[in-house]
């Protein structure tokens, strides 16, 4: 990863840009997270550069680290901000059990689709050669009623 490049102002900690490529994202998403309260408002420099300290490079990074986990806003206000009564790695773990239950629900559900797609395709290939052509009455699990209308027309 490439460093910062040491500026007079960076001596008192990385401009935003700077930030931005230490942590792989943007100056509008350190922006917007400094903006609905995740990162406190940034030091600025004299000529009014955002200017982040250890610190507010720390909590940079843990919040882009907990984004990566695919955490929503509300999860991280509650991870970042203490609430007295459990730790942040309580809490996180509370969040990923629950996130690892609805995770498991949904492969389930997809196991299912894909259960019911297997069998329509496989009642569909053993579809007996008698019926008309057009018939699908398989892939939909029901009895054929093709061949008593191919009859009626004929």
């Amino acid at each position: 990863m490439m460093q910062p490049m040491q500026t007079a102002d960076s001596r008192r900690g990385l401009r935003i840009g700077e930030l931005a490529l230490l942590l792989d994202t943007t100056p509008k998403t350190l922006r917007y997270y400094e903006q609905i309260g995740l990162l406190k408002p940034a030091q600025r420099s004299e000529s009014a550069y955002r200017l982040y300290d250890d610190e507010a490079v720390a909590t940079a990074r843990l919040v882009i680290g907990l984004r990566h986990l695919e955490l929503t806003i509300p999860e991280l206000h509650e991870l970042l901000h203490d609430d007295g009564h459990t730790t942040r790695r309580q809490r996180l773990l509370a969040l990923m059990d629950e996130r690892l239950r609805r995770k498991e629900l949904e492969l389930s559900v997809l196991q299912g689709r894909c259960d019911d797609l297997a069998a329509r395709h496989a009642a569909l290939l053993a579809t007996d050669r008698n019926r008309p052509p057009q018939c699908v009455c398989e892939a939909l699990l029901q009895a054929c009623t093709c061949a008593d209308k191919s009859a009626a027309d004929g």
